[in-house]
Order: structure tokens, then C-alpha cells, then sequence
């Protein structure tokens, strides 16, 4: 009897003291037994594997061949072949002087820090609760057996998996642990999970703590005797074949704390806006209990829609739900309804809230069915309960994620190309009309000047309307909350709901908080869109104020110079990290109409933030992009919610039903739990960023202005030589105008993209 019981412990993440507690025997035994299984007796030997999770027909079998890693080939060869001939490109263009002017436009040097972004591999974050498995599923995916596992909580720090072909030239070690500093925070001092900067060599030799081979991750990774130690996040380098089609990310577990107090949650949290796919893990034993729903709620509000950049991508198809220690105890006949069950109940939930943002946003359907095709099993000593996860994931970062990043680099590289040459080509026109007539130019100027005044006195009094406005904006949306919340957590309206929704008593305590929460966060999403279209729309009247001022001069003096204030007003208004209220809805706005601005400039941004690649307009993708850049509705309340409710006892009562007991239980919680207060909070926070971004934004449109003006002054005043400062500002703009124009790129042919 040559059963591997060393082989099965490890892979269960067992110690031998936690075999030796479970079977009452000393850790010396189990040693002694894991050296000769054929000395075990048959009935502790059956107890044994029990604990282990495997069943005995199993452990007797012949050993099955090992699960092999993910490989997905090499599906971005031919994208860094073209990123690298426009490299190749920019290092061949003779240098461009630098143009001192407002509002230039792109640079080669520009392009090649956006071009750095385009070689960033999509993410996967690797989820769930700390029993669920993560690091070993993860350690099946890549193939190796780099990543520490353990039965009680183990990873502590965002753990960064990429490829041995992307470690940078002056790193030599296969781990780095870095502290919490590493990172840019935004002006509230949340973390910023920029890539890029795992490739800067300054900031590593500043705030990397250890460094060395794989037993560094071990030491400091993980849950033990080094937490005094302040790691945050660790890079490994592995040479997987997953790994050239994707990086990996495996974050701390959500343990049994609220999450709301739990450090580990903090950092699992903070990574999951880099996410470009999830995999969400919870064991199939307790598959999908109420605290994951608002986890996958909060992580599915989060995560991009690339069904808007190909049509062929499948429905969630950058979601995964995996039900984890699928072992053989549980049967095949079980297994099947597992994610059946979890399917029906987490769609219940999410249906209202989430799931709806989520039709608007990719513009299709969204059934059951459509999110059970979502969940997987997973068992690495069982290739028939890994392979259909195996296989989705595998065609996922193959084939559809690629096509969808090669669509959007393709469109922006196009988008940057055609407005930089438009943008020069008008600025060579305007700057060669004041060439062949300085005198009418300064006259132009000097008719500007004289009705500056009125000029300042109607920008601000359009300024005061956008201020005036928010705080209107506010008292709406504070108004229409509280009406809907009060109308909704009321004893009867929330009974109705039980009865309509549920007819287990035990499901329905466990998800009403949660249900309920959705659909308050869905309002609120609603109200805010709503009222961010009014701001939208005031933001426009203020910016037009300026372009008014300017085209008077354009229709009634030929004048043909001209200062883009939106982009100016962009510049401003997201000059630092952070939240922004409902001046996001406006940027993104600009994106529907193709503005080279958020294109060109903008996603620059976005990708600092950490936000994935599948962002798109429309009103539910605003809502998500909001929710991305720390909109108003701080998900996760819930989580303490199902927690309070799941364990309490309700109130015996002969004459009430259990339906009506819940309902008070529900209700009396949420009051106690100041849960309308809190979205509150929430609102004001909101506002008070719109505002402040505003500002932010209006000042920089003037103060740009006043350059502008400055610059007309110097290239028409009579007392220097202006027409040759204009004759070299027009050389530039030719020698920009041409880089852009001879940018090498051609179509991929994407039948099925945008």
C-alpha cells in the first residue's frame, strides 16, 4: 500500500502537527507513518485521508499524471514586434525642439511613455476567502510550486507573478518584498498600483525590504513569525508559459473578520482595480456564502467590459467563480449542482444592482445561465474537475483578451496619429497667417485685450452657476436617496421582498442584507448619473464661454489662432491622484465623441490609477468608470451586514410569520447600522470632489489663458523679432506634423473589433 499521505498533505497545505491534533496522535507518528503508509492501519488510514480531503479509491489508485500549467502560447509576439518598430522609429527621428507654446501638441517622447503601457500584459487577480485554496490553484495554473501555501491564512502581501522574460536588466533576484511606500498614493493617501512602477529601478533600491530566491517569499510573504516586518507586496519572477499571456496577481485572502477591519482585506481590496480578469475562489463545500456575493458584486462593478471592444467576446467572459477543494468525497452528481445553486442565488442578488449596470454597459443580455457558464471546479488530483476551467482560461488569454487589447491599441495609436497631425496642421496654418500679417494679428490682440474684463466678469459669473449647481446637485441627490432608502427599509416593503424573493428561510437571512444593499447602490447609481448629466451639461455652458470669446474674434477679425480649453480644463481639473466626483462623467463623456484628448492624454491617466483596459462610454460605463476612480458608493457595506444577520435569532412569535420577523430583524439592523447615514457620507464626499476638481479645472482654463494671450503678445509685439520666433515654431510643428504622419502602423484586420 504506497499511498503518498507526504505528497497529499502538502497539497492540502497541512502541517504534520495538524494531522497529528485531528487524529489524536503524535506528530512523531504521523512522521513514521508518512515514511512507511503500508504500517498504517486500515481504519486510521480511512480517518486519515478523510482529513486529507481524498477518498480512498483514489489514494489506492494508480498516481494520476500531473495536471500541466497553462499555455496559452505567446498570443502578443506580433503586437511587441509592431510596438517595437514604432520604438525603433522614434529612436531614429532626429530631435524635435522642444515647443513652448500653450496647449502642443504630442511629442515622440510622449508616445513612447504611452507605447511603455501598451507592453503591460492584461492582470489576473487571483480572489477569495483564506481557505480557499488561491495559491495552490494558483501554483496548478502556472505549473510551479514557487508560491507558499498553508491550511490557515497564508499569503499577506499582493504577491506580483511575472514572467522571467520581463524582469528588468539590473534585477537579478526572483523575489523582491517591497513596503507600502513603493507605491504613489492620490490625495487621500490610497494606494496606486501602477505597473509600471515594478520596472523602476529608483524606487525599488529606496523601499524594497528583502530581496534574494524563493524562500525570501516564504519568509516574509507570509502569515508568521516575520509580521513585524511591513511588507505590502512581493514581484516574483517565474518562467511559466501562463505567464506570457498575462500577469498574476495573488492577493491575501478574505478571512472570517469583517472585512472592513481586516489588513489583508485592505490590500485585496486596493489590488482588485488593476484586474483585468478575476478568478474568484470559494470551496465547493460551502460554495458562494453571502459575504462573497458583495465581494463579487464589488469586484464585477470594477471590472472591465471588453464585449465593447470585440464582439466576439464572450458574455462575463473575464469572470471566473471556481469552486475549490473539489475533492472526490464530493460526487459527481453533487458537483454539478454546486454552481447550479451558487448561480441561482448570486444572480437573485446581483440581478438588481450590479448585473443591470452591467447590460447597460456592454449592451447585451445577461441571464442566468450566462452567469453560471461562469463557474468551474477545481481539483488539481482530478483533471476532469479542472479542465473546463483550464480550457475557458486558457482560450480567454489566447485568444479573445488579446484580440481586444490589440483593437484598443490599435484605435488609440490611429486616434493619437490622425489629431496630432489635424492639431499641427492647424497650428502651421494660423502661425503662417500671422507670419504674412503681423500688423492685422496685433490688431486682433489689442480688440482681445479691450474686452478681457467682460470677458473675466462672464467666465465667472458661469463659474458661480457650475458652483451654485452642485450645491443644488447635492441637496437633490441627498433628497432622493433618503426618499428611496425610507421608502424601501420599512418593515412591510421589506416582508414583500422576503416573500417575493425567497422561499428558504436560511437563504433568505443570509442574502436580504445583501439584496438589499444592491438595490440602494443601484439607486444611488442612478440618482448620481442623473444629476452628474445636469453638471455635464453646466461644465459645457462654462468651457463654451471661453470658445465664444474666442470664435468672435474668429468670424468677425479673421482670426485664426486657437487655445483648446478643453484640454486645458483636463489638464487641470485631473492634475492630481484621486476622486472626482461628477467630473468624471464629463471626461468620459468627451470619449464617446472621440476627444484625442482622453485618448491621447487621458488614458495616460487612467492607466496610472491602475484602471484595466476595457473601459468604454455610454451611461453605464460611466457609472463603472466613476465607480473605478472612487465613485460615491463605497461598496462593501454589506459585508458586516450578512455577518450580523446570518447568526441571529429571530424573534419567536406565534402569531407573526418567519417572513415578517426577518423583516423587523432587517430592519432594526440596518438603523443600527446607520447604513442611510453612511451612503450619505458617501454622497457628500462625492460632491465635495466634484467641486474641488471643478475649481481645479476652471483655474488652470484661465491661468492657461492669460499664457495664451502672453504668447499672441510676444509673437506680434513689435519690440522683438517675431517673425523669427514664428518661423521656428511653424519648423517644429512641420517636424511634429511628419513624425505623426509617418507613424508605421498597420490594420490587424479584426473582423470582430471595433
Amino acid at each position: 500500500m504506497n499511498i503518498d499521505l507526504l505528497g497529499y498533505r502538502q497539497k492540502a497545505g497541512m502541517k504534520q502537527v495538524d494531522i497529528a491534533n485531528a487524529l489524536n496522535i503524535s506528530t512523531e507518528e504521523v512522521d513514521a507513518y508518512e515514511k512507511a503508509p503500508d504500517t498504517l492501519p486500515m481504519g486510521l488510514l480511512v480517518k486519515w485521508l478523510q482529513i486529507l480531503g481524498v477518498d480512498l479509491t483514489t489514494a489506492m489508485s494508480p498516481p494520476i499524471q500531473p495536471l500541466k500549467g497553462i499555455d496559452p502560447g505567446s498570443p502578443y509576439t506580433e503586437l511587441y514586434r509592431r510596438l517595437n518598430l514604432l520604438d525603433q522609429y522614434i529612436d531614429s527621428t532626429p530631435p524635435i525642439d522642444k515647443l513652448d507654446i500653450p496647449t502642443p501638441p504630442n511629442t515622440p517622447n510622449n508616445l513612447r511613455k504611452q507605447l511603455k503601457r501598451y507592453r503591460k500584459k492584461p492582470n489576473l487577480v487571483l480572489t477569495g476567502g483564506f481557505d480557499a485554496g488561491k495559491s495552490h490553484l494558483a501554483n496548478t495554473m502556472l505549473g510551479t510550486k514557487n508560491l507558499p501555501v498553508g491550511y490557515q491564512p497564508a499569503t499577506r502581501v499582493i504577491t506580483f507573478v511575472r514572467h522571467v522574460q520581463d524582469r528588468p536588466q539590473w534585477c537579478e533576484d526572483d523575489v523582491l518584498i517591497v513596503n507600502d511606500n513603493f507605491w504613489i498614493k492620490d490625495e487621500k493617501g490610497k494606494l496606486i498600483l501602477d505597473f509600471l512602477l515594478l520596472d523602476d529601478e529608483e524606487r525599488f533600491e529606496k523601499y524594497c525590504i528583502q530581496s534574494g530566491s524563493f524562500d525570501v517569499l516564504q519568509k516574509y510573504g507570509v502569515h508568521g513569525e516575520n509580521e513585524d516586518i511591513a511588507a505590502h507586496a512581493a514581484v516574483v519572477y517565474i518562467n511559466s508559459p501562463l505567464l506570457k499571456a498575462c500577469n498574476l496577481i495573488d492577493l491575501p485572502g478574505f478571512s472570517d473578520q469583517p472585512d472592513e477591519v481586516s489588513k489583508d482585506v485592505e490590500k485585496a481590496n486596493s489590488a482588485a482595480q488593476i484586474a483585468d480578469i478575476v478568478i474568484y475562489a470559494s470551496p465547493a463545500t460551502r460554495h458562494i456564502e453571502a459575504q462573497d456575493m458583495s465581494r463579487l458584486s464589488n469586484l464585477l462593478s470594477l471590472l472591465p467590459a471588453p464585449e465593447n471592444e470585440c464582439n466576439n467576446f464572450p458574455t462575463l467572459g473575464n469572470l471566473f467563480i471556481v469552486a475549490t477543494h473539489a475533492h472526490p468525497s464530493i460526487s459527481n452528481e453533487q458537483l454539478q449542482t454546486i454552481p447550479v445553486d451558487a448561480a441561482r442565488r448570486l444572480y437573485k442578488q446581483l440581478n438588481e444592482g450590479v448585473l443591470k449596470n452591467r447590460r447597460e454597459l456592454i449592451n447585451r443580455d445577461i441571464s442566468q445561465q450566462d452567469l453560471q457558464s461562469r463557474f468551474f471546479t477545481f481539483w488539481s488530483e482530478r483533471p476532469d474537475r479542472c479542465q473546463g476551467l483550464f480550457n475557458d482560461f486558457t482560450k480567454l488569454v489566447g485568444e479573445f483578451l488579446p484580440q481586444t487589447v490589440m483593437s484598443r491599441v490599435e484605435r488609440e495609436i490611429n486616434a493619437i496619429k490622425e489629431a496630432n497631425i489635424d492639431k499641427c496642421a492647424k497650428g502651421i496654418e494660423a502661425y503662417q497667417n500671422a507670419f504674412d500679417d503681423i500688423d492685422s494679428r496685433r490688431k486682433q490682440l489689442e480688440a482681445l485685450k479691450e474686452n478681457e474684463e467682460n470677458h473675466k466678469k462672464e467666465t465667472q459669473e458661469k463659474r458661480d452657476n457650475v458652483l451654485k449647481l452642485i450645491t443644488n446637485l447635492k441637496k437633490d441627490t441627498h433628497t432622493s436617496f433618503k426618499e428611496y432608502a425610507n421608502q424601501l427599509l420599512t418593515v412591510d416593503a421589506v416582508e414583500q421582498i422576503i416573500r417575493t424573493q425567497y422561499d428558504d428561510k436560511k437563504e433568505a437571512k443570509e442574502s436580504i442584507p445583501g439584496y438589499l444593499i444592491e438595490k440602494i447602490q443601484h439607486e444611488l447609481g442612478t440618482i448620481i448619473n442623473s444629476n452628474s448629466e445636469k453638471f455635464k451639461n453646466e461644465v459645457d455652458i462654462f468651457i463654451v464661454e471661453y470658445e465664444t470669446h474666442q470664435k468672435e474674434y474668429q468670424n468677425s477679425n479673421s482670426y485664426d489662432f486657437n487655445f483648446d480649453f478643453r484640454e486645458s480644463f483636463i489638464a487641470g481639473a485631473f492634475a492630481g491622484l484621486g476622486s472626482f466626483g461628477a467630473l468624471a462623467f464629463w471626461a468620459a463623456s468627451l470619449g464617446n465623441l472621440g476627444g484625442y484628448i482622453l485618448v491621447a492624454q487621458f488614458v495616460s491617466f487612467l492607466s496610472a490609477l491602475g484602471i484595466g483596459f476595457g473601459f468604454s462610454g455610454g451611461t453605464a460605463g460611466i457609472i463603472t468608470f466613476v465607480a473605478a476612480i472612487g465613485g460615491p458608493i463605497v461598496l462593501g457595506i454589506a459585508l458586516s451586514l450578512s455577518i450580523g444577520l446570518a447568526v441571529a435569532k429571530l424573534v419567536s412569535s406565534i402569531t407573526e410569520s418567519w417572513q415578517k420577523r426577518l423583516a423587523k430583524q432587517t430592519v432594526k439592523y440596518f438603523q443600527e447600522q446607520d447604513i442611510i447615514n453612511k451612503f450619505a457620507d458617501g454622497i457628500n464626499e462625492f460632491w465635495e470632489d466634484t467641486t474641488k476638481s471643478f475649481n481645479q479645472g476652471a483655474d488652470a482654463v484661465e491661468k492657461d489663458w492669460q499664457k495664451y494671450l502672453d504668447h499672441l503678445r510676444e509673437i506680434t509685439s513689435p519690440e522683438i523679432d517675431s517673425k523669427e520666433r514664428i518661423e521656428k515654431i511653424i519648423k517644429i510643428l512641420e517636424e511634429l506634423q511628419n513624425f505623426f504622419k509617418q507613424i508605421p502602423w498597420l490594420s490587424f484586420n479584426l473582423k470582430d473589433c471595433m
